[in-house]
């Protein structure tokens, strides 16, 4: 079982000692044991009740070669822990909150392959297969996540909290994952599929004026969905770039407050959580943070 210990003891002190930098290194072994089938092994784990947590799986795809050679899980292992390092811990509604994220991985691979445009010239997601053990001794997962190698442009669907994303595209990491666990929906125009998703996303504008939930922040500014040719309007009309669900790549951006409002509400929703025990981001898009 892999532990840092300081952390797994005292999460909330480390945050309230000023969020001092850690790293996270975890060393594969012979000894290690799966926790779920034969496959599915723990990469770091912070809270012992999955019911209290939301709990991420990662899949490699065959780049990564036979995981039952130590030194190839042990290259997936640090691509994972480095993934975690700067793009989870590097967004203050993940960080401040790193206490509600379990991490695992299996040895079983996946694959991913680009698609073409449809016939109208949208976006297409990539075609995945993923390994059978994920429905089976990977159902508990929240999110389970492809990763990598090929370069293309990843999808998450929070239906099923599948995504992909390459090891270090950590903004594209952090906004699939927030596809895939908390339902965020996409806020740059124009070719995703948009769905009303209160208080981000509204179908009108009299919606978006009239909702109570996003006065404090309340800019409603409109654009037209490629796809169908509908009109969506975001409350956050005033954040146009440097927010993670505008854009995906290497830099990680911070979220705006109307995904916080959903992002809170489900960190809240835990058996043991309360306002005091969920950290709320000191900043928000476009302002950015480095981690200390």
């Amino acid at each position: 079982m892999k532990f840092i210990q300081y952390i797994q003891l005292f999460p909330y002190a480390l945050l309230l000692l000023g969020l001092s930098a850690c790293t996270l290194n975890v060393d594969v072994s012979e000894d290690d044991d799966p926790i779920s089938g034969s496959s599915i092994y723990e990469l770091f784990v912070i809270q012992p009740d999955m019911d209290d947590a939301f709990n991420i799986l990662f899949v490699p795809d065959a780049s990564y070669g036979d995981l039952a050679e130590l030194a190839n899980r042990q290259a997936f292992v640090d691509d994972l822990t480095n993934a975690i390092e700067n793009s989870y811990w590097q967004n203050q509604a993940y960080y401040f909150n790193l206490g509600r994220f379990n991490y695992y991985y299996t040895l079983e691979s996946g694959s991913v392959v680009e698609n073409e445009p449809d016939e109208e010239g949208n976006f297409r997601c990539p075609s995945v297969t993923w390994p059978s053990s994920i429905s089976s001794d990977g159902a508990f997962a929240d999110a389970t996540i492809l990763i990598h190698s090929n370069n293309l442009r990843d999808c998450a669907n929070p239906a099923s909290g599948l995504a992909t994303a390459e090891p270090t595209s950590y903004g594209t990491i952090v906004h699939e994952t927030s596809h895939a666990v908390f339902a965020l929906p996409d806020e740059y125009c124009c070719d995703s599929n948009y769905s009303t998703n209160v208080p981000i996303l509204y179908a009108t504008e009299t919606a978006c004026e009239n909702d109570p939930i996003n006065a404090a922040w309340r800019n409603c500014t409109s654009f037209v969905s490629d796809r169908d040719g509908n009109d969506w309007w975001r409350s956050e009309g005033n954040i146009t770039t440097n927010a993670i669900m505008l854009s995906g790549g290497n830099t990680v951006w911070e979220f705006g407050p109307a995904d916080w409002v959903i992002m809170e509400a489900a960190y809240l929703s835990f058996p043991h959580a309360s306002s005091s025990s969920t950290g709320t981001p000191a900043i928000f898009a476009p302002n950015n943070w480095n981690r200390p």
